[in-house]
C-alpha cells in the first residue's frame, strides 16, 4: 500500500505534531488523571473579598473563551494519537468509510486524516 518511507515520515510530522498540540494545551489546562487526551481548562480561585468585580469578570471570560480552543486541540490531539495508533497496528491510511487507501497527497497535507476524498464529501 504505502512505503514505508512514508509511513515513517508520516509518523515523524505527527509525533511533532502530538508535541505541538500538547504545548499548546500545557500552557492553559491540565491533563486528567487517567486520560491521554482529555484535559481541564485550569480556572483561577476567585477569593470575592480580594479581587475586585471586574477583574473577576474578566478572569471568568477569559475561561470561557479557552473552553473552545480546549476542545478543539483536544479533538486534534485524539486524531494524532489514533493515527499513531494505526501506524503501529499496519492500518494507517485506510480510510474509515469505505476502507480503501485514502490519498497519500491527502495525508501529506492531514497526517491523520480519517476518510478519503471520496468518503469526505459524503
Amino acid at each position: 500500500m504505502f512505503e514505508q518511507e512514508f509511513i515513517e515520515k508520516q509518523k515523524e510530522l505527527l509525533m511533532e505534531e502530538k508535541k505541538q498540540l500538547e504545548r499548546l494545551l500545557s500552557e492553559f489546562t491540565e491533563k486528567e488523571k487517567g486520560s491521554e487526551n482529555n484535559f481541564k481548562t485550569k480556572y483561577t480561585n476567585i477569593d470575592p473579598d480580594e479581587v475586585d468585580p471586574e477583574e473577576a469578570a474578566n478572569e471568568v471570560e477569559e475561561f470561557v473563551d479557552l473552553l473552545p480552543q480546549e476542545y478543539t486541540l483536544e479533538i486534534k490531539l485524539k486524531n494524532v494519537n489514533e493515527s499513531l495508533e494505526k501506524i503501529e497496528k499496519g492500518t494507517y491510511g485506510i480510510c474509515e468509510v469505505c476502507g480503501r487507501a485514502i490519498e497519500e497527497d491527502r495525508l501529506k497535507v492531514n497526517p491523520s486524516a480519517k476518510k478519503c476524498l471520496t468518503c469526505l464529501d459524503l
